[in-house]
């Protein structure tokens, strides 16, 4: 099997969880690839996708690229400048998932803190969902060393669960359902 993980990172929160899983999967056959870079091929047997949320979703050239993605088996990751234990996190997780799941097999998703832009926090001004309050800017303090080594740890070992699941299952002829 071949595994691709392509990532979309704008603090290197999520280039970050992209390499921990990279450096982490137990396959012969993987690539990374930063959209930053260009739209790689896609030829892998399996491919992990992975952005920063925004406005309770995807970033923009990860939610276009989405749409190119058809008939793999899938699984998301994202980091986002809020808890990762919240609502909105899984708002920001599930609407990643939910681009891909109607085309694809969806074979496992991961969210995980990582730290606000500044360049986001700078650009708000006065009413923005990132005006600095006294909370938040306690929280952007907390955050800003996420993810941490035990959340990439976690990402990595949960995708290679899945991907063994998933193998096991083509191998053994077994119908494999999705995970959503």
């Amino acid at each position: 099997m071949k595994v691709q993980i392509i990532y979309s990172s704008l603090t290197g929160c999520t280039k970050r969880v992209a390499n921990a899983i990279f450096d982490g999967i137990d396959v012969e056959q993987k690539t990374i690839h930063d959209l930053k870079d260009g739209e790689p091929l896609l030829d892998g047997d399996i491919i992990l996708l992975g952005y920063w949320g925004i406005s309770g979703g995807p970033n923009d050239e990860m939610k276009e690229f989405l749409k190119t993605v058809k008939g793999k088996a899938v699984g998301i990751f994202c980091t986002l400048g809020y808890y990762a234990d919240t609502d909105y996190a899984h708002q920001v997780l599930e609407a990643g998932v939910n681009s891909a799941k109607e085309h694809n097999e969806i074979i496992g998703s991961f969210v995980c803190n990582g730290a606000v832009s500044q360049t986001l926090i700078d650009g708000q001004g006065k009413g923005g969902v990132h005006t600095p309050t006294e909370q938040k800017e306690i929280r952007w303090e907390i955050i800003k060393s996420h993810p941490t080594a035990a959340e990439c740890a976690l990402a990595a070992e949960r995708f290679n669960e899945r991907i063994r699941l998933y193998s096991r299952c083509k191998e053994l002829n077994i119908p494999f359902h999705s995970i959503v």
